[in-house]
């Protein structure tokens, strides 16, 4: 209920003679608004038209009313939500509200409503869609509606429970044949749900669907068979290329040299075009290349690609050539990537390191890439002694520009939408309202949310409005106290933990990635917990983590201990703490008497490896916006370069 001082409030805004001084303040809107914000989901009627009146001119208040509707859409008219669509089309909340009552109407049979709101719908999920189907049905309307249900009943996976009553009206119909659950019976194996499968296979009736279902079967729950018997498929097979590719896919998690010999002979055997072989032909090549085969392994991956169609898996053979350091077979390999792959500065890099292993200089080249803001030409820079360049393009800003956007209605939402963490909301008002701005406007935008302390969003919009070279935005510092502290009190370089966090959290306070890690510098709750026991740091409960002081001495705290781990060097360090410091080890273990460069270049982790280039150069980036001086690598890790060690 209302404070004293609330009601008052209420009160100085409804009086005809209230003064403009009784007008209540943001902060005070903003407070009831939290406080009766629960009750709008709870018991949206007990919201008085006082409440209402009050909070209208707050600009969170679509969000309370949206609320109230939302909680309560069994007692609300069409014209009714209709108002509030027509006064929200321009918020996130159109879309939501639109999509709720497009359901609940359906789900009553309210099918004039139901397709009043479908017919504004442009993406409709599932569930609409299957409401729609029953729509259909019920204007008599069978082609539609059978289309329908068997665009949606044919899939690999579950689809909700509101889609049954159209699904058992088909099933029940003349339009549904055998070969409608033969091919869902493949789909569902296709996804790896077999039980889904089990139960589908009561709806093949017809006797060769069933000996077709039975094979598909067979080579799921054996996809050696194929290897031993190939008349198992033939280019006269229902679905022969997708049969292939699933069973090659299942073969490889047991026998992945097994799976590239099977897709080898059938690819060519089964007719797979060369676009349909594109896909698994590097995926398994990867793969197998990331084990770091021998010799002769290696002579499979040259048969699984010969003429070096597929990029990503010639940049593995680039690898291993470079493990073995083999330079012709490097420039070699190099050759056979696409031009604009060869223009990278990562290839650009290792062609001159091949050149001048093969006693060709190649300074210009180096040169040229020295003056890339790169890992590879950071790298280039400091071999040759070179500054390292930042080609930074300040933002020219107009400030009536930001001015106006601030005062947007999307962005007033947004700004107190940040203000009470409601990042979920907040960044679905920038995608909306940025969805049709110019690239400069966009800059701008970018420019605004950084200012509010929104810098995950301010440097997503220097991405999307492509300002590559915005240094100020792409890389702001909004902690810079507390990663000089806690960072100086482990004895770790503040600029190295300050890149961590640009490269795992992006300074997002809210960010919790798929596996649970959490806060700016991303710890997982059990490495969060095990390095506050061992540093002494209070952390009463996981909610700490997304403080930014107790975030970064953690962080800082466990930096400090793969840091050590690894003797100080920052590139295991890195990748250990990504990747966790037992793979390192192994990785170490298996190969780590390489070059540190070609280590890394090699770490078999597409991530880490990324994680590991970005964080070391994000070091440098940073060490240079505040002019400190700033190697790249330290002089005995720069020593175990490969131009370093050539004869």
């Amino acid at each position: 209920m209302f404070t004293p001082r609330q009601m008052l409030l209420i009160g100085a805004l409804l009086a005809p003679q209230a003064q403009a001084a009784d007008t209540p303040e943001p902060q005070d809107l903003r407070q009831i608004f939290i406080q009766h914000y629960s009750s709008a989901v709870a018991e949206p009627g007990i919201l008085s038209d006082a409440i209402h009146q009050t909070l209208s001119a707050y600009p969170l208040y679509p969000y309370l009313e949206y609320q109230v509707l939302r909680s309560s859409l069994e007692t609300q008219t069409e014209e009714r939500i209709n108002d509030f669509l027509m006064r929200n089309a321009d918020t996130p909340l159109y879309g939501r509200l639109l999509f709720a009552w497009a359901r609940h109407t359906g789900e009553q049979g309210r099918w004039d409503s139901f397709n009043t709101a479908w017919q504004k719908i442009q993406r409709p999920s599932t569930e609409l869609k299957c409401l729609n189907g029953q729509y259909q049905l019920e204007q008599g309307n069978l082609t539609t509606a059978w289309n329908q249900a068997r665009e949606l009943w044919t899939v690999g996976h579950s689809q909700p429970d509101i889609c049954d009553t159209l699904f058992d009206t088909w099933l029940k119909s003349d339009n549904f044949r055998s070969a409608d659950a033969l091919n869902r019976y493949r789909a569902a194996l296709f996804e790896g749900r077999e039980g889904l499968a089990t139960y589908v296979s009561r709806f093949i009736t017809d006797t060769s669907d069933q000996s077709e279902a039975k094979r598909s079967l067979s080579l799921f729950q054996n996809p050696r068979l194929l290897l031993d018997e190939p008349k198992q498929l033939s280019t006269s097979t229902t679905e022969a290329h997708r049969l292939l590719e699933v069973t090659v896919r299942r073969l490889a998690r047991q026998d992945l040299e097994a799976a590239i010999q099977l897709w080898i002979r059938d690819r060519e055997r089964l007719k797979v075009t060369t676009d349909d072989q594109a896909e698994l032909s590097s995926y398994l090549g990867v793969w197998y290349a990331k084990r770091f085969p021998d010799a002769e392994g290696r002579k499979l991956l040259t048969q699984l690609d010969p003429n070096f169609r597929y990029p990503n898996l010639t940049g593995w053979r680039v690898r291993l050539a470079l493990s073995d350091r083999n330079w012709p077979q490097v420039s070699q390999l190099i050759s056979k990537l696409p031009s604009d792959e060869r223009q990278s500065d990562r290839w650009r890099y290792w062609t001159v390191i091949a050149n001048q292993a093969q006693g060709k200089s190649d300074e210009k080249r180096l040169a040229s890439l020295a003056e890339e803001r790169s890992f590879y030409g950071f790298m280039a820079a400091q071999i040759l002694g070179h500054r390292y360049e930042l080609n930074d393009s300040p933002a020219k800003l107009d400030q009536a520009l930001l001015d106006k956007l601030a005062a947007l209605p999307a962005f007033t939402r947004m700004r107190e939408l940040l203000a009470l963490e409601r990042y979920s909301d907040a960044r679905s008002e920038w995608n909306l309202a940025t969805s049709d701005m110019p690239p400069e406007q966009v800059h701008h935008a970018a420019h605004l949310v950084s200012q509010w302390g929104w810098h995950h969003q301010g440097i997503r919009g220097a991405i999307s409005s492509r300002q590559w070279n915005d240094m100020q935005l792409r890389f702001p510092n909004p902690y810079p106290k507390l990663f000089s502290r806690h960072a100086g009190s482990r004895d770790i370089d503040p600029a190295w933990a300050l890149a961590v966090t640009r490269q795992e959290s992006a300074f997002w306070m809210g960010a919790k990635s798929r596996v649970g890690a959490r806060g700016l510098m991303q710890l997982m709750p059990a490495t969060a917990r095990a390095t506050a026991r061992r540093h002494g740091i209070s952390l009463p409960e996981l909610a700490k983590l997304s403080e930014p002081d107790t975030n970064i001495k953690l962080g800082t705290a466990y930096l400090s201990e793969v840091s050590e781990r690894f003797n100080g060097n920052q590139a295991y360090a890195t990748a250990a703490y990504n990747a966790g410091p037992n793979r390192v080890s192994k990785w170490l273990e298996a190969r780590g008497e390489l070059p540190l460069d070609i280590w890394i270049e090699t770490i078999p982790y597409d991530e880490t490896r990324s994680y590991v280039q970005n964080v070391l150069s994000f070091r440098v980036i940073y060490e240079r916006m505040d002019e400190r001086p700033v190697a790249l690598f330290s002089d005995s890790e720069f020593a175990t370069l490969a131009l370093n060690q050539q004869d």
